[in-house]
């Protein structure tokens, strides 16, 4: 709680940092004014829905009670890691900023109706927003998993997103809230903003991972045929004689058998 309270006290008494959160939020207002509109452009002008591979197969499952508070659910958690560092949260805005300002350009132009569901709903303010033709792309598949790619380097998080993006991607499939083709394009363009949004906000970014240390990749083992003992010198190698195995009296040399011609005793 004291690491918390004093980024809170260093970093607000950052101009800098104060002057990021305010474009962080006057992009991310201005995104989320711009994704309503998309929302309901769509809805009005939704044209009939299409057959999809895997809702043909499968439900549609009333799983509205999820779908709905499964979102408000991860989106406490989300700000709750964000609120615990404050050094994310400028990133954070302008990344999500991002994503809502480009699904809403996929979101106009492309306005299916959604596959039929079952007949219960919930109450009117929700099915504004959780009910309309808002179809490409998923944005319950890929804002999770934009939290992923921005939690990386928190191996806890990163399987907690990664594992949030499979189960709001099996929701929303099993209970025909978005076609397969959504859920999977989702991955792919939530990929490309989070890229774009590390090159446009690169300072932003660099000060979302201050806060931690990056996951230290492991220590490839040392082979066993390449591993020598420092302190222990190598060993020479002796030299090694051939001798020849024969009878039980060696035979004379050359110059043995010189000497004994040449003495006068033979």
């Amino acid at each position: 709680m004291e690491v918390t309270l004093r980024l809170y006290r260093t970093l607000f008494g950052s101009r800098a940092y104060v002057r990021s959160i305010g474009e962080g939020t006057v992009f991310f207002a201005a995104s989320t004014i711009a994704i309503f509109a998309a929302v309901s452009y769509a809805t009005v002008h939704a044209s009939n829905y299409v057959a999809d591979f895997v809702l043909s197969r499968v439900g549609p499952y009333n799983l509205r009670f999820l779908f709905v508070y499964g979102t408000f659910t991860a989106f406490v958690i989300t700000v709750g890691l964000l609120a615990w560092r404050p050094n994310r949260v400028p990133f954070a805005l302008k990344a999500m900023a991002l994503f809502l300002l480009v699904r809403a350009v996929f979101v106009a132009l492309t306005h299916m109706a959604p596959s039929p569901i079952d007949p219960q709903k919930t109450v009117p303010f929700l099915n504004s927003i959780f009910y309309g033709s808002d179809l490409f792309f998923s944005g319950h598949t890929g804002m999770p998993f934009l939290a992923a790619l921005a939690f990386w380097h928190i191996p806890q998080w990163r399987i907690f997103y990664l594992a949030l993006t499979a189960f709001f991607g099996s929701v929303v499939l099993l209970g025909h809230y978005h076609y397969s083709i959504d859920v999977l394009a989702a991955l792919f363009i939530t990929h490309g903003v989070f890229q774009i949004s590390c090159w446009l906000f690169a300072r932003d970014y660099a000060l979302f991972r201050s806060s931690e240390n990056p996951a230290v990749p492991r220590q490839k083992r040392a082979n066993r045929k390449t591993r020598i003992p420092v302190s222990v010198p190598a060993r020479t190698l002796e030299p090694f004689t051939l001798h020849v195995v024969g009878k039980d009296n060696p035979a004379p040399s050359d110059q043995q058998k010189t000497g004994a011609m040449n003495d006068p005793k033979t």
